[in-house]
């Protein structure tokens, strides 16, 4: 009896672990499908689509020079003398910059001067009488005449008997060969046109010079400028005083430029247009690379994405677990990203790009 009983309950558990066996199996065998399943529906990074108002920008890019710049050329041969003259001196307008020797020419000035003097006063006596109503004129033009200051301009002639009697004076020719003597003497001195400094001097206190040797450059420090290719449709966009941010490996943050003027003629090699930008803003400086975006203006109802996620002017869309092809409208495109048109508030869609997309394709993501 007790062994019959054995043989039951030995052949129950038998039946038993069998059955757990079977249901485990079939668990498993499950499982795995459910797995392949899982495994060849992609998990994709996604985001809502939330429209507004996004600022149009050109890209910009390029190296600072003044925009008062000019080369210093010698019109005359001679030693040059100056101690200030180099790379980095600063000088205000009217400052000399330096000379080249002149003592022969400035003696030859003062002595037509003389000459021209002698001969005004002359007829300043005679005009008195004459031709009274141009006496004050012609003599203020004589008070003007000094050795150490330029010749004055001649009075205004009106009448053309004083024009016959100074000519049979030969006074015409007297003032204009010491006005010659006084240009040449001009060319021997370097005077600054405006304040600024000094750069790329290749000469020094003493050294020869010959006609058209250039010998410096001179700028100002303010304002600086650079000029940047742009496509023609970005060109087209731009207006002159324009916002620009500017930013440099130099500094940190943004710094403020605006545009100056464009350049629409189109490089023949480029196939571009140019846009030129100012700036005085005190962090740049003349030779600094610099690269910005020009504020051009803003676009409403539209949304920034990653322009991997576009595709000729499509993109998808995700409804359900599928993805969607949508066509949009690219308002603009830049490096990176670009502001489009077409979505609607709250769209599904990508914030990755997915290679070999295609449109029905099944694909899963995290709420």
């Amino acid at each position: 009896m007790r062994e019959t009983k054995r043989k039951i309950i030995r052949a129950l558990v038998i039946i038993f672990a069998s059955f757990l066996f079977v249901k485990l199996i079939m668990s498993f065998k499950k499982d795995t499908s459910i797995n392949k399943l899982t495994e060849s529906t992609r998990l994709v990074s996604v985001e809502n689509v939330k429209l507004e108002s996004n600022i149009i920008t050109v890209p910009v890019y390029g190296k600072l020079s003044s925009s008062n710049e000019i080369n210093i050329v010698s019109e005359v041969n001679g030693i040059f003398y100056s101690t200030n003259f180099k790379s980095g001196v600063n000088f205000s307008k009217g400052d000399t910059l330096g000379f080249v020797k002149f003592e022969e020419i400035e003696s030859n000035l003062n002595s037509q001067k003389s000459t021209l003097l002698n001969q005004v006063s002359k007829i300043v006596s005679e005009i008195k009488f004459d031709f009274p109503e141009s006496y004050e004129s012609w003599y203020e033009f004589m008070q003007e005449i000094r050795f150490n200051t330029p010749l004055p301009p001649l009075p205004n002639i009106e009448n053309k008997k004083l024009k016959n009697y100074l000519s049979g004076k030969n006074f015409f020719n007297t003032y204009f060969n010491a006005k010659a003597t006084e240009d040449r003497l001009k060319k021997h001195l370097f005077i600054a046109e405006f304040s600024g400094s000094l750069s790329e001097v290749s000469i020094k206190n003493g050294t020869a010079i010959v006609f058209g040797q250039k010998i410096a450059k001179y700028h100002s420090p303010k304002p600086l400028e650079f000029e940047s290719s742009t496509s023609i449709k970005n060109t087209l966009l731009v207006k002159n005083k324009a916002k620009v941010l500017l930013k440099s490996d130099e500094f940190e943050g943004e710094r403020l430029g605006y545009v100056s003027r464009t350049n629409k003629t189109i490089n023949a090699n480029s196939q571009n247009m140019s846009v030129f930008i100012e700036s005085t803003d005190n962090d740049l400086y003349n030779g600094m690379y610099v690269f910005g975006e020009i504020i051009v203006g803003e676009a409403e109802n539209t949304f920034l994405v990653k322009r991997n996620l576009i595709d000729k002017n499509q993109m998808y869309v995700i409804l359900g677990n599928k993805l969607v092809s949508k066509k949009i409208e690219i308002v603009q495109i830049s490096e990176e990203n670009a502001v489009i048109r077409g979505l609607k508030n709250n769209d599904l869609i990508l914030n990755e790009s997915i290679k070999d997309a295609y449109d029905g394709m099944e694909i899963r993501y995290k709420n």
